[in-house]
């Protein structure tokens, strides 16, 4: 039990920290996207730069999915122990936005011209990004797909935690009331007792 309400605490630390993240990345990556709007290919010289945000971008991605997942299982953990349904709740909505987070992604690669079937995860992403960087073309669709993208998980990764704060709370309340409860009832066995040692 301790060990759920530790890593749901920690997740919602953790998916704050990189909803920050992803919000520096999409001003950087929209600063490029700015400076090179008039021209029809990315000049190869202004790629390294742009390619460590994509990678940190890719990185972060995972990570941030990395920990809905371990929240998702925490959730249901806790759902399954107290047989409290707005844990299951939350877990199904952590589901639901890994689902439609991949969605979102794999349909902006597609729009971009991009084989989502060859970035489905982080590894298999980063390889991608660095085949496609050998051409002017595939550097201008990376850098339009990554900007796209971190701008939607701006909004996206600020939902995921708010989700995980709320069902954070949900549990807190629960597990307070619950051990209020546990008191009440130790205290009145105590009393019973102290009194029937009296009349005895």
């Amino acid at each position: 039990m301790a060990t759920e309400f530790t890593q749901i605490a920690n997740n919602v630390e953790l998916v704050g920290i990189y909803a920050e993240n992803v919000a520096q990345l999409q001003q950087l990556i929209q600063q490029y996207q700015n400076m090179i709007q008039n021209t029809l290919n990315l000049p190869q010289q202004l790629w390294p730069p742009i390619l460590v945000q994509i990678q940190d971008l890719i990185n972060t991605i995972g990570a941030i999915d990395s920990a809905a997942n371990a929240t998702q299982n925490a959730l249901a953990q806790f759902a399954s122990h107290y047989n409290f349904n707005p844990s299951a709740q939350a877990a199904m909505e952590v589901n639901r936005w890994r689902t439609g987070v991949k969605n979102q992604i794999a349909a902006t690669l597609r729009q971009m011209g991009l084989n989502a079937n060859r970035m489905k995860d982080t590894q298999s992403a980063l390889a991608e990004v660095m085949a496609l960087s050998q051409s002017a073309q595939g550097r201008m669709q990376v850098l339009q797909a990554g900007n796209q993208i971190a701008s939607m998980m701006v909004n996206e990764v600020q939902n995921l935690h708010s989700t995980i704060m709320m069902a954070e709370q949900a549990q807190s309340n629960y597990y307070a009331t619950k051990l209020r409860e546990k008191e009440v009832e130790e205290e009145a066995v105590r009393k019973f007792f102290t009194e029937q040692s009296v009349r005895f």
